[in-house]
């Protein structure tokens, strides 16, 4: 919807969806047994959907804007696209989300106090994060935001490649951008004894 359509996208508080789907059959001409049809619900379903007597799930919702080549998008206030946090950030050794409120360092982004504190009874952290107030002061000292999206595995394959350089042997970076090795196998030809990857360097 635009300006002209009489909808202005930055003061749409609230999503009409009893028009929207009116709006999906005005676009593609159906009558209400028509987009029943195609969107395998019944037609009373239909009515009472635009009489706002009955509530539609979001995935039946996107189903029938994609019958008029609508989709759904989050909007900030401004009107610009919100999109959703990528599904290749960085994650714990166990595989889990780290939180997402906190900001995440690389792993080769060692805290300073962690510097001379290296631990070979355990696995290398995949990533770095602080809670809330060393993460605020950063945030401060850096000037950043919680805009700033958490660091994906792509991410941290480059940030060892920058810290490594060109002297460690690794394959190109097109071969290694999805490469889970520890930080101590880009000191060798190849993969250390504990590394998960296993990709052989």
């Amino acid at each position: 919807m635009t300006a002209a359509d009489g909808v202005e996208p930055s003061r749409a508080r609230a999503l009409d969806v009893p028009r929207l789907v009116m709006r999906v059959r005005r676009l593609g001409d159906l009558s209400q047994r028509d987009l029943a049809r195609v969107a395998g619900i019944s037609q009373p379903q239909i009515a009472r959907i635009e009489r706002s007597l009955r509530g539609l799930d979001v995935r039946t919702l996107e189903r029938i804007l994609g019958l008029a080549g609508l989709r759904l998008a989050v909007v900030d206030d401004e009107g610009a696209e919100v999109f959703p946090v990528s599904d290749d950030v960085i994650r714990d050794n166990a595989g889990r989300l780290m939180p997402a409120h906190l900001d995440v360092r690389v792993p080769t982004d060692r805290p300073r106090r962690l510097l001379t504190d290296t631990r070979y009874d355990r696995a290398e952290p995949q990533g770095w994060y602080h809670h809330r107030a060393e993460r605020d002061r950063r945030r401060r000292q850096l000037g950043t935001t919680s805009h700033v999206d958490q660091p994906t595995r792509p991410d941290a394959a480059a940030a060892r490649r920058v810290r490594h350089g060109s002297t460690s042997g690794r394959p190109p970076d097109a071969a290694i951008d999805d490469c889970g090795c520890l930080d101590e196998c880009w000191d060798t030809r190849g993969c250390a004894s504990r590394c998960s990857c296993r990709c052989g360097g």
